[in-house]
């Protein structure tokens, strides 16, 4: 056998002795996927503050956050004792009583039957500034002449909110499908962080049909021939302002009504009065 060959086969035998225990573990390691965090809040800097205290409101939609919270550090809170604004948009069921009792929130925006189960007793610790009347929440579909059924609802893609708090998002449109007994397939159901996302995977028509509210921007516009209304129509939402805060209510109220006049083009109503304070 020539001496060339066997130093050929010995470099060999040594390699893979060498590289066999890296190779082996190598194969049991698992990579872990990175997992980006879905992002639920938005903080801004007060301008000209005049101290550290910190202004934290709550809001079940991330509707023009951004511009939302601007606002308030650049002028409504301006050259006052607020460092720092943060809005928190995180499903509601998140919302509990311990961070109600702490004054973790100095604003936030619900319902009142879910505020009294978190906390009968909430009127101790926050008022009702502003409130929005009712308001009418509709299937859309990418069909004409929509008409739901059992049957029709076939292989179809239903997108819906996955905070299980939301009226028009999970609790309203999961109660009639449940009308229709066995025929709705659970995996048909695809759900989502937040109304932003849903809408636009429904424009991207990647889902068939999905509940909004009629005056989601994006969907303003939309054939009336491809909604359906659902027979559920919402309670009404109301902001509730921190009772340590009540001297910010005057300017706050007079901002909300603009903001959600402007961006959910609803009319609101509010029982602050500037003669007779707050009732």
């Amino acid at each position: 056998m020539p001496l060339n060959f066997v130093f050929t086969i010995l470099r060999l035998l040594i390699a893979t002795l060498v590289l066999l225990p890296a190779m082996v573990f190598l194969s049991q390691q698992t990579i872990e996927p990175v997992v980006l965090k879905e992002q639920y809040s938005y903080s801004c800097k007060v301008k000209n503050t005049s101290g550290k205290k910190h202004f934290h409101i709550y809001m079940p939609t991330n509707w023009q956050v951004e511009e939302f919270a601007q606002t308030l550090c650049d002028t409504l809170l301006a050259k006052q004792s607020f460092e720092t604004v943060t809005v928190s948009w995180q499903p509601r069921e998140m919302l509990s009583t311990e961070q109600l009792l702490s004054d973790n929130y100095a604003l936030f925006l619900n319902r009142d039957y879910a505020l009294s189960g978190l906390l009968p007793n909430w009127d101790d610790f926050y008022t009702a500034i502003l409130s929005l009347p009712s308001y009418q929440i509709s299937w859309f579909s990418h069909q004409d002449n929509m008409q739901l059924s059992a049957n029709s609802l076939k292989n179809k893609r239903i997108g819906l909110l996955e905070d299980k708090r939301s009226e028009s998002g999970y609790l309203a449109p999961m109660s009639e499908l449940k009308q229709f007994g066995h025929g709705l397939d659970n995996a048909q159901l695809v759900f989502y962080p937040n109304r932003e996302s849903l809408v636009n995977d429904f424009l991207a028509e990647k889902l068939d049909i999905i509940p909004s509210v009629g005056h989601h921007g994006q969907l303003k516009r939309w054939p009336a021939s491809k909604t359906q209304p659902l027979q559920h129509v919402s309670s009404s939402l109301s902001w509730y302002l921190n009772d340590q805060y009540a001297d910010l209510a005057p300017p706050l109220v007079t901002y909300l009504q603009q903001y959600q006049s402007r961006l959910l083009k609803v009319h609101t109503t509010h029982p602050y009065s500037l003669d007779k304070g707050l009732r």
